[in-house]
């Protein structure tokens, strides 16, 4: 009787017990949807919109023009007495986002707020802690829906001239913030040349053009690595002569009223009022004067992205100037479009 007791007993013990696994998180879902997107998806600019919607501007109600108006959320986010306030609800609660934005880089000031009709509106934590987030230009904050989720998106690119996207995202569940989780895109890139712009009778347009896009591209590495360009490596070894030495001593000093700081794009005449200015003048974010060795001479270089102010463009562009490199001293102009061809990676993180 005992050995069968025994056995019942290591007969139970051996019996399995199913056990109830969490579901993937949100963002496991997107990067494993997103792997099998195709390559023109990515080229888009804007390509996780098929993932992340989002929510439409809520009907008007009572409660939404409340929160508009009232002084208090206006003051906490620091809306401008005339400035309309942006107002968002989480589909299927009574929770609002209310944002303003303002100055040049469009920055988000924004609070989370719980109303309903009858009760007194109060502010909530944010569900994702807003920590290396930069709500300016490229990122912000928004309720939306994921994979038909209500969710909080914060995120966007982490720069103008990144092509890369880094989203965190909570859903809620219906009755509170569920998963919170992150998700980093990386895409990969291709530069194609551009349009051209030649002093007329000057044969080192032609000469120049491959030296040319062989600068854009070191340019645009140099900048992803944070470290200066390498002008001997990028001139097989030269040394620049005394005449260029001197031209990049008085640009860097800004010297004779001379800088670096706004180089100019030379477009020889061409009608400007056709051109895409983001596209065909260069940007002050990090313009940089290098030595070209062409066709066994120097020359200067202005290199950088184009750009308004310190908005930057889709383009590198690259000016060739005969030393001393004043204005009218440029011989061509050259411009390589950068987009992104196709994703090269997708992270999902759960927090």
């Amino acid at each position: 009787m005992k050995r069968f007791r025994g056995a019942c007993a290591l007969l139970v013990s051996m019996v399995w017990v199913p056990q109830v696994l969490a579901a993937p998180s949100v963002c496991t879902r997107l990067a494993e949807d997103m792997r099998k997107a195709s390559a023109s998806v990515w080229a888009q600019a804007d390509p996780q919109s098929g993932w992340i919607r989002p929510v439409a501007p809520p009907a008007t109600s009572p409660v939404a023009e409340a929160l508009s108006r009232e002084a208090r959320w206006r003051d906490a986010v620091g809306a401008m007495s005339e400035q309309p306030l942006d107002v968002q609800q989480l589909p299927g609660a009574p929770l609002y986002l209310l944002s303003a934005y303002g100055g040049t880089a469009n920055c988000q000031t924004l609070v989370l707020v719980e109303a309903s009709p009858g009760k007194a509106a109060r502010s909530v934590p944010l569900p994702v802690a807003l920590r290396d987030m930069e709500l300016c230009v490229t990122q912000s904050a928004r309720l939306a829906q994921v994979l038909g989720q209500p969710a909080f998106v914060v995120g966007g690119a982490p720069s103008m001239d990144s092509p890369d996207l880094r989203y965190r995202i909570a859903t809620w569940t219906g009755r509170g913030w569920g998963g919170r989780c992150s998700l980093e895109i990386k895409r990969e890139t291709a530069m194609t040349a551009g349009q051209r712009f030649c002093r007329p009778g000057s044969p080192v347009c032609d000469q120049a053009a491959s030296s040319a896009q062989r600068l854009a591209k070191a340019y645009e590495a140099s900048r992803a690595r944070r470290q200066p360009l390498d002008a001997v490596a990028l001139n097989e070894g030269r040394r620049p002569d005394a005449a260029a030495t001197a031209a990049l001593g008085r640009l860097a000093t800004g010297a004779s009223g001379d800088s670096m700081l706004n180089p100019i794009f030379a477009l020889f005449g061409a009608d400007e009022r056709r051109l895409d200015a983001m596209l065909t003048q260069f940007s002050n974010a990090d313009p940089r004067a290098v030595p070209l060795w062409v066709q066994g001479r120097w020359w200067l270089a202005f290199v950088g992205r184009s750009g308004v102010g310190w908005r930057e463009g889709d383009a590198v562009l690259v000016s060739l100037y005969a030393p001393p490199g004043r204005e009218g001293d440029a011989v061509a102009s050259y411009q390589f479009i950068v987009r992104p061809t196709g994703l090269a990676s997708v992270v999902a993180t759960d927090e």
